[in-house]
């Protein structure tokens, strides 16, 4: 439903929608450690995604080495990880997540994730549930560990949008 270009928004325009809520692209990179660190966080404020809402997360970035030891990354809403992807090339390559996490309470999701690396054949699709509490605050974080210092993950895109739908 389009916003009408000569009245003003009523609330029922607001039932259905996409918003964007975090955005972050610039380039972070871990290298030269082998604990886990944060690319890009967010807070996703208690009350937000409401007992129907959801979020969806797009994010990516890319993978330069120069060990073949694991490189990994992980989505995380509060304690939980939602998504990893780990990599054991020693080749460079990129990685992307597509995940939506959708509330069916305000303590239960679904989440539907879908991720990939460029090396052959490695996309995923993982379907889950989670226990998340999200009538309170929780931080929205991606992360990168190294089993060698000497490599480097880049998160490059990280946008988080709320999704309504009643």
């Amino acid at each position: 439903m389009a916003f009408s270009t000569s009245a003003s928004v009523i609330s029922t325009n607001l039932d259905n929608m996409l918003r964007g809520l975090y955005r972050d692209n610039a380039d972070h990179a871990v290298t030269g450690t082998t604990s886990e660190t944060d690319m890009a966080s967010t807070t996703i404020t208690g009350g937000t995604i409401g007992a129907t809402g959801a979020l969806l997360i797009i994010a990516s970035g890319t993978i330069t080495n120069s060990a073949s030891g694991a490189k990994t990354i992980k989505l995380y809403l509060g304690a939980t990880a939602i998504v990893t992807i780990s990599r054991t090339a020693a080749n460079a390559q990129d990685w992307a997540i597509w995940c939506l996490i959708a509330n069916t309470s305000e303590g239960a999701q679904r989440i539907t994730a879908i991720y990939s690396t460029t090396d052959a054949a490695t996309s995923s699709i993982n379907d889950t549930t989670a226990a998340i509490d999200t009538s309170t605050n929780a931080i929205l974080k991606l992360t990168g560990t190294l089993a060698s210092g000497s490599d480097t993950i880049t998160g490059t895109i990280f946008d988080v949008l709320e999704v309504q739908i009643q």
